[in-house]
């Protein structure tokens, strides 16, 4: 492996090697060491070895942490680019380096916007309030699933049931995705899946009963309804039941009513009476479907 001098102009000879995850090793100062970090035993107290010490941390964050433990000037953060800005704001938190960790937080909270959900994981962990409020909410439009999946993890059901709703209009299979990556998933996933299908219900529902608009002649509907009808329950029939999903299947039905003004009527008291349903059905938290007190919606 290489061997590398933290300090690009420091004159102390070296007394400890520190070895980078993907094998690079740097020549550092037990003293510096104590002296600028918590993270490490306190120079008198280790008994010199050949060994290196083996850091999980990658070389890029090693370099960045001694540099911040040498007395001269420290590294720009402001040119890092974002992931490694946060991979190193963890690394100092987690050993101490006081010199970097405010700097850090000021640098993260100025990026939040490039990586919402580390972000978040950053500031959560830590306790940095401020900055963990705005990167939650970038993080739930941007990623729900991973978002909804870990809030879970860690029994925040006020950031899960956030989470959540936005998690309708995703496939099932990446909310089951996002949530088996933690212990204990099969509940939350059921009641999650559970709340899905009473949306669905609720959708073809609404289809199967319309309220009619009375055609010329007195019909019910017209010729044109059954092939709109039969497309419509046919799209839902694979596609997410959420009302954003079942407005856009709607739409894209319409040309085979052929202009029916009659239908079209139907068609938009349809869509008006599942609006408040199923936006009812989405706010409902999901605590009732884990405790087993599923609401009833008509």
């Amino acid at each position: 492996p290489k061997f590398y001098l933290a300090g690009e102009s420091c004159n102390l000879p070296t007394d400890i090697v520190l070895r980078s995850s993907d094998g690079i090793r740097f020549g550092a100062h037990s003293k510096n060491l104590e002296i600028y970090s918590d993270g490490f035993p306190i120079a008198d107290s280790v008994v010199r070895s050949a060994e290196d010490i083996i850091l999980p941390e990658d070389s890029d964050v090693v370099l960045l942490l001694l540099r911040f433990m040498h007395h001269q000037p420290q590294p720009d953060l402001s040119l890092l680019a974002s992931r490694l800005l946060i991979k190193f704001a963890n690394a100092v938190e987690k050993y101490g380096v006081y010199s970097a960790t405010g700097v850090c937080k000021v640098m993260i909270g100025l990026s939040v916007d490039d990586q919402p959900f580390e972000v978040f994981l950053y500031a959560q962990r830590h306790g940095y309030s401020s900055i963990m409020d705005k990167a939650g909410k970038l993080a739930i439009t941007q990623e729900p699933a991973n978002f909804f999946a870990y809030a879970h993890s860690i029994g925040d059901t006020t950031w899960r049931d956030l989470a959540e709703l936005e998690t309708h209009n995703l496939p099932t299979k990446e909310v089951w995705e996002a949530l088996r990556q933690y212990p204990d998933w099969p509940p939350i996933f059921g009641a999650w899946y559970l709340k899905r299908e009473q949306m669905r219900e609720a959708i073809f529902d609404a289809l199967k009963n319309p309220s009619p608009v009375l055609h010329k002649g007195g019909l019910m509907h017209c010729a044109d309804w059954y092939p709109f009808l039969a497309d419509v329950l046919g799209k839902m029939g694979t596609s997410v039941p959420s009302y954003k999903t079942f407005v856009q299947v709607i739409e894209s039905c319409l040309p085979r009513l052929n202009g029916c003004t009659h239908c079209n009527i139907v068609v938009n008291n349809l869509i008006k009476s599942r609006m408040s349903t199923l936006d009812a059905i989405a706010r409902e938290s999901l605590a009732s479907y884990l405790d087993g007190d599923i609401p009833i919606f008509v």
